[in-house]
Order: C-alpha cells, then sequence, then structure tokens
C-alpha cells in the first residue's frame, strides 16, 4: 500500500531531553522562556497536559528543516543548559533508548477554526494496532524559531505519543485521522530524525 506520506527532512542522530518544573509554573511562564530560548535555538517542544493546566514537563526534541537547517545534538545540549540556567528547571536523568518520540497536533490542517480531534481518537487508533507497546498522553505542541529578527511562534493541542517502533504505520493512521499535513519522528532505535509530510500538502514550510 502506497503511504500518503513522504520523508520531507531528515536529522543524524535521536535527540530529545525531558525538563522538570516547579510545581504550579503557568503555560505563559514556559512561553516567555521558550521564546527566548528560540533567539539562540530553535524550539520544537512539547508541554503535557491541556488548554491552561499549569506545566510539569517540558519535552525538547528537534525538527529537521530544510529551509534552516537542524542543529546537531551539541547545539542542543548547550541550548538545554542555557534553559536550565535561566529558569532553575531540571533535566531528567538519563534518556529513552529504544522506540519512537512522535508528537501529533489534533487540529487538521493550521486554520484556527479547523475541526479539532481529541487524545482519545489517536489512543484508540493505537489500541486497535496493539494493547501495549505505546504510551499517548494529551500535551501542548510548541515551536518557536527566530526569523528575521523575530521570534515566529506556532502552538497546537495535540499528544505525545512514546511507542515500539512496529507501530510507527498505526501512528500514520492516526496522523492521518487527524488530517496532520506534517509531523515528526524521533526514531530512538535507529538513531535518526525525520519529518513526515503529506504527499499532496503544501504545509508550513519545512
Amino acid at each position: 500500500m502506497t503511504t500518503p506520506y513522504t520523508e520531507a527532512g531528515t536529522a543524524e542522530g535521536a535527540w530529545t531531553q525531558s525538563l522538570r518544573l516547579p510545581a504550579a509554573t503557568s503555560v505563559e511562564q514556559v512561553h516567555r522562556a521558550l521564546a527566548e530560548l528560540a533567539r539562540s535555538w530553535p524550539v520544537a517542544a512539547f508541554l503535557p497536559g491541556e488548554a491552561d493546566e499549569p506545566v510539569g514537563e517540558v519535552v525538547l526534541y528537534r525538527d529537521p528543516s530544510r529551509t534552516y537547517g537542524t542543529p546537531d545534538t551539541s547545539a542542543c545540549d548547550a541550548a538545554v543548559r542555557r534553559l536550565v540556567a535561566a529558569t532553575g528547571w531540571t533535566p531528567a536523568a538519563g534518556r529513552a533508548d529504544d522506540g519512537v518520540l512522535v508528537g501529533l497536533g489534533l487540529r487538521e490542517g493550521y486554520g484556527a477554526g479547523a475541526p479539532e480531534h481529541s487524545p482519545e481518537e489517536v489512543a484508540d487508533r493505537l489500541r486497535v494496532a496493539s494493547a501495549m507497546g505505546w504510551r499517548c498522553r494529551a500535551a501542548r505542541l510548541i515551536s518557536a524559531r527566530f526569523v528575521d529578527d523575530a521570534v515566529r511562534w506556532y502552538a497546537e493541542d495535540g499528544v505525545i505519543v512514546r511507542a515500539e517502533d512496529r507501530l510507527l504505520p498505526a501512528i500514520e493512521e492516526a496522523a492521518l485521522s487527524c488530517a496532520q499535513q506534517r509531523y515528526v519522528v524521533t526514531h530512538l532505535a535507529h538513531q535518526r530524525t525525520y519529518v513526515l509530510q503529506q504527499c499532496t500538502s503544501g504545509g508550513l514550510p519545512s
């Protein structure tokens, strides 16, 4: 069967870092800190939780860009050190070394008034494929990049999926059912990171 998605950007390695935050840290506080970091590092992050719930964790990752390039892992580690020094947030000990990390938005396309899906719909797709080997959590998806002397910011409700790589087809089906034009796979098992984009979709610049 032909996949509706094609690989539209890639980077060597599979870097991700979780940070623990003090209790009752607001979404606005996190946004300010990440917007400042974006002046020196292209921010791609998941904030587990929904809407304006306090943020207890920030999951950073890389979003490969054909237009702007992708920072190497040493630059990412340096960015985390700057963020920790500025905020006091705490890096989580240890990193997952297998499976995949994927964030999926729940809005169809990028229009503010477009239909939105629920985290349960994504979980149901995974549940049909397998009763185990995955975890799906509601999250706020964040992208912030310094372009033309300004921080270009994008945020969307979505989910974080951590799963065995055998479940990538089910994740793709979930992305398609939520009408996602693009998403990023951090493939920890294969140590690579790549963007999948709908073959017939323009989407945001990659």
